[in-house]
């Protein structure tokens, strides 16, 4: 009997950890604003290679909610092996995806503990095979959505203080500007050089992956999700797609946000 009931403890918490791991879990936010006609986008970050759920591929989730563009904050890969397969999958979402940096894409895994330096070089010849992928490295982009015009600005990964300003059409008139980043430590970026937004979209934190008490991180005096500032400003830390190190995610699920500006 005690086998039994041990045995049947370890199936349920071999399932939580399944769902909160494997199942990705879709946030529509809506953001009321004045622009002049609506839109929708997709953010996700922090992929690491997962690139299937329970709940279906990424690009065909992504596809069935007919974003206008989607937004990827970093880390596709934790090899260059795997990169190529994370950039096809991109490539097949039928809007325009707006790519930054991140700290994996200047490094692999190795190991559960080591880690070696890698260039750009992959990544950048994969984007360029798919006409509806653009990587932002310290540049901007625009957008006509019907009405609305959009301004994108990405950042290149501010872990490693590789972030550099250069707004050329950015301050110029918009009616919405995103900025766009790998790690949430970029609000000081845009804070100490003035810059004006409505939404900032990072990742890099995975909502701690392991969201317990005693796994405390650098980065936990900041939010989880969607964190209006003001009226017209807003702050979002996705929890990520996937995995690094220990390949489970516990009170952190896989998270794709739909943001709805209306």
């Amino acid at each position: 009997m005690f086998y039994i009931v041990g045995l049947i403890f370890v199936i349920l918490i071999a399932t939580i950890i399944a769902l909160g791991t494997h199942v990705v879990e879709v946030e529509l936010r809506k953001i009321s604003i004045n622009v002049p006609s609506k839109f929708r986008y997709v953010h996700i970050s922090d992929i690491h290679n997962k690139l299937s759920f329970v709940n279906g591929r990424v690009s065909n989730i992504i596809n069935s909610r007919n974003p206008d563009f989607v937004v990827a904050t970093g880390d596709y890969s934790n090899t260059q092996e795997g990169l190529p397969n994370v950039i096809s999958e991109l490539g097949d979402i039928n809007c325009k995806v707006f790519m930054v940096l991140g700290n994996y894409e200047r490094e692999e895994e190795k190991n559960i503990i080591k880690k070696r330096e890698i260039t750009l070089d992959l990544l950048k010849d994969e984007v360029l095979k798919y006409d509806n992928l653009k990587l932002l490295v310290n540049e901007d982009a625009k957008l006509n959505l019907n009405e609305s015009r959009v301004s994108i600005y990405g950042f290149d990964n501010s872990t490693y203080g590789n972030e550099e300003y250069n707004p050329k059409d950015f301050n110029s008139e918009s009616d919405y500007k995103i900025i766009l980043a790998h790690s949430p430590n970029i609000i000081n970026v845009v804070s100490e050089e003035q810059i004006g937004y409505n939404h900032i979209l990072v990742g890099h934190t995975h909502g701690k992956q392991l969201n317990i008490p005693i796994n405390k991180t650098a980065y936990d005096k900041f939010h989880i999700g969607l964190k209006r500032l003001n009226d017209h400003q807003f702050f979002s830390i996705s929890r990520g797609l996937g995995t690094v190190r220990i390949p489970i995610r516990l009170k952190s699920k896989p998270s794709i946000d739909v943001y709805d500006i209306k």
